[in-house]
């Protein structure tokens, strides 16, 4: 009896212990409980306030956005990756109750921290203080306006927010249909004394079939015989789309006189005129699609800079 007695005191003394264990578990999983704070709404406007003391303001315009004062036009999937985040912000768990003195610990401190407000229709909708991400760049520390604690978010996004108006403007200079280009003019200036030729896409003839639009590009409305197609076809293509590698100062232009070439291409709809030089393994530009001249490497500046001998049917090109 004596040892049934022991048996019974060291059961529940086993399931005390579990129960106790149990209970220590709700208690953490519900302080680590994922949480997702979410909202609704699309912002209109993004501001962000970086710790050393920059502000990027980010505003649709219509159904475009565009960043910072001079309101440039802005990468679309740049600004849709910022609305991602800040419209649904997951929480992995709780770090601290407070940062207290331990702001530096977790980057929230006043020179690393990144404010982000998001608006809707001038209302705030989402608001928060960010920290530094974990080493892992998975997760990083965050506090919302609404309390004091510190979380740990999921996403790298300290390093999604600190962005400058640079890394937010998009780089697009123009965009079409390389099948509607049917003329391209280059000239290139040789100490001071400037030629240029013209390419031409065919003209479409009238035959017993119907309208039938050739293929074959000719020499200042000439066909000499001695184009290759597919290499004009295949630098047209080219040049039917263009991006800048990094936008130039405002006030920094390209006058013709201080350009070493120069391009119109004839489209559908437009007529795009291009001008510049090469410096530096580089290639500066202007554009008439844009009010900004802008910077591209080198070897898409060799676009704007062929010769004729370089769609000779007899000359190999890269």
């Amino acid at each position: 009896m004596k040892t049934n007695g022991k048996r019974k005191i060291v059961l529940l003394g086993v399931l005390a212990v579990l129960v106790s264990i149990y209970c220590i578990q709700v208690v953490v999983a519900g302080k680590n409980e994922v949480r997702v704070v979410s909202v609704k709404d699309e912002p209109d406007s993004i501001v962000i306030h970086s710790g050393n003391g920059t502000e990027v303001r980010l505003d649709k315009d219509g159904d475009a956005w565009v960043v910072g004062g001079e309101k440039y036009p802005a990468s679309a999937s740049a600004v849709q990756e910022l609305c991602e985040n800040i419209q649904s912000i997951k929480l992995l768990g709780t770090a601290a109750r407070s940062a207290g003195d331990e702001e530096e610990r977790y980057g929230l401190d006043a020179g690393n921290r990144i404010a982000v407000t998001a608006y809707k229709d001038g209302k705030e909708i989402q608001s928060l203080l960010i920290g530094k991400d974990t080493s892992t760049n998975r997760q990083c520390f965050v506090q919302l306006k609404t309390g004091s604690s510190v979380y740990l978010a999921d996403g790298g996004l300290h390093s999604a927010f600190a962005v400058t108006v640079d890394d937010l403007r998009s780089k697009e200079v123009y965009s079409f249909d390389g099948s509607e280009i049917s003329a391209v003019t280059l000239a290139k200036c040789n100490q001071g004394d400037w030629k240029s030729f013209t390419l031409k896409r065919s003209e479409a003839e009238e035959t017993e079939e119907g309208l039938v639009t050739k293929k074959n590009w000719l020499l200042d409305g000439e066909n000499t015989g001695t184009l290759d197609d597919d290499k004009v076809s295949s630098w047209v293509r080219m040049l039917s789309v263009l991006n800048a590698s990094e936008w130039l100062d405002d006030g920094f232009s390209i006058a013709e006189e201080n350009s070493d070439f120069s391009m119109t291409i004839f489209a559908k709809d437009k007529t795009v005129k291009l001008r510049g030089y090469e410096k530096d393994d580089e290639t500066y530009l202007w554009c008439s699609e844009v009010p900004y001249c802008f910077k591209v490497a080198s070897y898409v500046g060799a676009r704007f800079t062929k010769t004729l001998s370089d769609f000779s049917k007899d000359v190999e090109v890269d």
